[in-house]
């Protein structure tokens, strides 16, 4: 006869759960933060410049546009008074360069002086057309009108025909040079009258030191120069 012992419950072992130990509060993270704060504080200015001068070189911003507006501006106005002085014999507009100018009191009388502003009108066009030619084709648009010229093509000069039908061979052939050139001159006038009217008001060899020449001489391109590239500015921006 078997005996039945019983089960020693205590022989058995019962794992009981580890303590979980309480999080503790780590004082590093709110350190790190604390000092993030103080360094975008102190970065404040620098970056909020870093963003005004951000607005003023990149392409398409407002800031961009408004350096394009003022550098035209200022260069049409160089050169307005280049052309008051050559065309209109008006006193010089600004000082630089000049043994006597208008004045402030003489700038109060230009707004109601006609002479002004059609010297001020053949500045901006002479600028406007300058720049043109500075801008020249972007490869788009030469790509377009290469493609297109392409699909005209010219056959022998025909012979044993009328002098008119030789005629017309030859304008098919030439179809389009004649408005080319004609643009070409027509920059380039405006170029010479800029360089005439800017150096002939200004003549930088009248001048005995050297530093002065080429001081004006500088000046003279930098009259000539701002309004195109302001205008170059201005336009890529539309």
């Amino acid at each position: 006869m078997k005996y039945l012992t019983p089960k020693d419950t205590n022989s058995q072992f019962k794992g009981e759960p580890a303590p979980q130990s309480q999080p503790k509060k780590n004082g590093s993270g709110i350190l790190e933060l604390l000092a993030q704060w103080i360094v975008t504080f102190i970065s404040f200015p620098v970056i909020f410049i870093s963003h005004i001068i951000a607005q003023f070189v990149t392409p398409g911003t407002s800031g961009y546009k408004l350096v394009g507006a003022i550098g035209f501006w200022i260069g049409t106005l160089l050169s307005t008074d280049s052309i008051w002085q050559v065309l209109f014999q008006g006193k010089p507009l600004l000082p630089w360069f000049e043994t006597e100018w208008v004045g402030w009191i003489g700038w109060l009388q230009l707004p109601f002086n006609v002479l002004f502003w059609i010297s001020f009108g053949i500045s901006a066009l002479v600028q406007v057309m300058e720049a043109r030619t500075l801008r020249g084709k972007d490869p788009a648009t030469a790509r377009n009108e290469f493609e297109e010229s392409k699909q005209y093509t010219l056959g022998t000069k025909p012979t044993g025909n009328i002098d008119l039908t030789v005629a017309l061979w030859g304008d098919y052939k030439r179809a389009g040079l004649k408005e080319r050139y004609t643009g070409g001159a027509i920059a380039l006038f405006f170029w010479l009258i800029d360089i005439i009217t800017t150096f002939v008001g200004r003549w930088p060899f009248q001048y005995t030191n050297p530093l002065s020449i080429i001081a004006c001489f500088g000046y003279n391109i930098v009259a000539m120069m701002a309004g195109e590239i302001g205008y170059s500015i201005w336009k890529l921006t539309k």
